[in-house]
C-alpha cells in the first residue's frame, strides 16, 4: 500500500500542511495589532462566512483568523482525498481483479483493507501533528495561553481524516464499481458539510450530526474541548466495523446495492457519443447543477450584509477581500461560481481519458465515428453545459442580491459577469484536452492539479504576491471582473483562440496516437 502510493501520499500532506503554514504566514504578517483582528473578526461573524467556513471559537485571534481562511478547507480536502484513496485501494482493486491476485496468496481477506486503513489513519495523524507543529512554530496561539490550541487544531484535522477512512470503507461495500464508491462517499462527506452548514446558519443542533461540526466544536484558541474528538474515534471504530463485517459477509466483486438490470433495448440516441457521454454523466449533470443553483442563492443573499460590514472595516480585511465595496464582493462571488463551474467542465472533459482507459472508446470507434467526431460531440457537455451554468450560477445570484436591494435588474447584470468566464474556463477544458491527446496516462491528474492550483489563488488571493504579469496569464486573472470594473473584450477573444487552439492540438495528437487502456 506504501509504495502504490507513495506519491499520492506526500502530495496530500504536503499540500495540506503547506497551504496551513502559508496561511498561518501570511496572515501573520498582515494582522499586525488587534484592531486589525477586530476588523477580520466582525467580516466573518456574518451569515456567508457561517455557511462557508463556520466561525472560529476566537476569531479575534490569529490562530481563530487562520482558522477561519483555511480550516474547513482543509478539512474538506482530506476528508475527501482520504474517500478516493479508501476506494483506489479497496473497490477500484476488487473491480480489477488486483484484490483476488492477493487473496491467492498467504493473506486474509482482510489483509488488503487493514493495511489501506492503517497507512490512511498515519497520514491523517501525520498532518494533524505537522498543522499542530506549524501553528506553533508561527505563533498562533495568544500569548500566555500555552500550546493547547495548536494540538487541539491539528487533532481535529486529524479526527476528520479518520472518519473520512470510515466514509470509504463503508461505501466501498455497497457499490459494485469504484467510480460509483467515489460517487457515494462524495455525497456522504458533502452531506456532512450541509448538515454543518445548516447547522451553523441554525439554532447549531445539526452542526453536531457532522463530523465537521465536532471538529468546529473542538473551538481551537477558545474552549479547547478534546471530548468532540472521542466522537470521531468512536464513528471511525463504528463505521471500519461494519465494513468488517460486510466484507467478510458479501460476495466477492458484488455490492450491497444490486446492480440494476439494463432494458432490453436503448433509445436511439444512445447509439451516439452525445448520446451515451449525455447518460453516462447524467449524475454529475444534476449534481453540479444543484449546486451552483445553492451556491448562487446563497451567495446573493449575503452579499450585501458583507458589503455593509467591509464598509465599516479597517484596510487590512478589505485587502483580504480584494478591495471594498459592493461591486467588488459580487465580483469576488461571481469568480466563485464561475470555478464551481469549472471544476465540472474539467470533469466532463477528463472523461475522454476516463472512458479510454476503462474500455469504453474502442467499441464506439469500431463503428462509423470517428475520432474527431468522438471528442467533439464529448466536448459539446463541457462547453454548452458551462455556458448554462455560468448563466445560471450569474442570473440566480443576481435574482437573490437583487430581492435584498430591491433591484431586479441585477438578474441580467450578473448573468452577464458570470458568462464572461466562459473563455477562461474553456481554456482549462482545452488544456485538458490537450493533456489527453499528448499525456493520456497522466491526464487526469495533471487537469485536476490545475484545478487544485485555481483554488488555491482563490483561497490565497494577494496572499501569492504574484507579479502583475504572471496573474494576466492565468484565465481567471485576465477575465475582467465584472461588475467592478468595465467590459474588456480583449483577453475574452485572446483566451477563446487559445482554448480553440488547445483542443486543436490535443485532437490532433489523439487522431494520430495509438489507444492506451490502462
Amino acid at each position: 500500500m506504501v509504495r502504490r502510493n507513495r506519491v499520492r501520499l506526500v502530495v496530500w500532506f504536503a499540500s495540506l500542511v503547506g497551504l496551513f503554514a502559508y496561511v498561518a504566514d501570511y496572515f501573520g504578517s498582515v494582522f499586525t495589532t488587534q484592531a486589525a483582528l477586530d476588523d477580520f473578526a466582525a467580516i466573518s461573524d456574518n451569515p456567508g462566512i457561517k455557511a462557508l467556513t463556520g466561525l472560529a471559537a476566537a476569531p479575534d485571534t490569529l490562530g481563530g483568523a487562520v482558522w477561519t481562511k483555511i480550516w474547513m478547507t482543509l478539512a474538506v480536502s482530506l476528508a475527501l482525498g482520504i474517500v478516493f484513496l479508501v476506494t483506489r485501494n479497496g473497490r477500484a482493486d476488487e473491480e480489477l481483479g488486483r484484490t483476488e491476485l492477493l487473496r491467492s496468496r498467504m493473506l486474509g481477506s482482510h489483509a488488503q483493507a487493514v493495511a489501506t486503513w492503517i497507512v490512511l489513519a498515519v497520514l491523517a495523524v501525520a498532518i494533524g501533528l505537522a498543522v499542530a507543529l506549524v501553528s506553533m512554530v508561527a505563533g498562533l496561539d495568544p500569548d500566555d495561553a500555552g500550546t493547547t490550541g495548536s494540538w487541539v487544531v491539528g487533532a481535529s484535522l486529524a479526527g476528520v481524516g479518520l472518519v473520512a477512512i470510515g466514509v470509504g470503507a463503508l461505501v466501498g461495500q455497497f457499490t459494485a464499481t469504484s467510480r460509483g464508491a467515489n460517487g457515494l462517499g462524495s455525497i456522504v462527506i458533502l452531506g456532512f458539510y450541509m448538515l454543518r452548514m445548516i447547522g451553523d446558519l441554525g439554532d447549531g443542533a445539526l452542526t453536531w450530526a457532522s463530523p465537521f461540526g465536532w471538529g468546529e466544536e473542538m473551538a481551537p484558541w477558545g474552549a479547547n474541548r478534546w471530548w468532540p474528538f472521542g466522537l470521531m474515534l468512536a464513528l471511525t471504530a463504528v463505521l471500519l466495523a461494519a465494513a468488517w463485517l460486510i466484507e467478510e459477509r458479501r460476495d466477492h466483486g458484488a455490492g450491497l446495492l444490486p446492480d440494476r438490470a439494463g432494458s432490453s433495448g436503448a433509445p436511439a440516441r444512445y447509439a451516439s457519443p452525445l448520446g451515451l457521454a449525455l447518460r453516462l454523466q447524467r449524475g454529475p449533470i444534476v449534481g453540479w447543477t444543484i449546486a451552483v443553483v445553492l451556491s448562487a442563492l446563497m451567495f446573493g443573499s449575503v452579499a450585501n450584509q458583507m458589503s455593509d460590514l467591509l464598509d465599516s472595516a479597517g484596510g487590512n480585511v478589505a485587502a483580504m477581500l480584494q478591495g471594498a465595496g459592493v461591486d467588488a464582493l459580487v465580483a469576488l462571488l461571481c469568480s466563485m461560481i464561475a470555478l464551481l463551474v469549472t471544476v465540472f467542465a474539467v470533469q466532463s472533459a477528463t472523461q475522454l481519458r476516463a472512458d479510454e482507459a476503462s474500455d469504453i472508446l474502442e467499441p464506439q470507434l469500431a463503428g462509423a465515428v470517428s475520432r474527431t467526431r468522438w471528442v467533439l460531440m464529448r466536448l459539446l457537455i463541457p462547453a454548452v453545459g458551462a455556458l448554462a451554468l455560468l448563466a445560471i450560477g450569474g442570473g440566480l445570484l443576481g435574482v437573490s442580491y437583487g430581492s435584498t436591494i430591491g433591484d431586479p435588474s441585477q438578474a441580467l447584470r450578473l448573468a452577464g459577469a458570470t458568462l464572461a468566464y466562459w473563455p477562461a474556463v474553456m481554456v482549462i477544458v482545452g488544456l485538458a484536452v490537450a493533456l489527453f491527446g499528448y499525456l493520456p496516462r497522466i491526464a487526469i491528474a495533471l487537469s485536476w492539479a490545475v484545478i487544485g492550483a485555481l483554488w488555491m489563488i482563490m483561497i490565497l488571493g494577494d496572499a501569492l504576491n504574484l507579479p502583475g504579469w504572471a496573474l494576466n496569464l492565468m484565465p481567471f486573472s485576465a477575465t475582467p471582473t465584472l461588475p467592478a470594473e468595465g467590459m474588456d473584450w480583449t483577453p475574452l477573444v485572446v483566451m477563446t483562440a487559445v482554448a480553440l487552439a488547445l483542443v486543436g492540438a490535443g485532437l490532433e495528437r489523439f487522431a494520430r496516437r495509438d489507444i492506451q487502456p490502462a
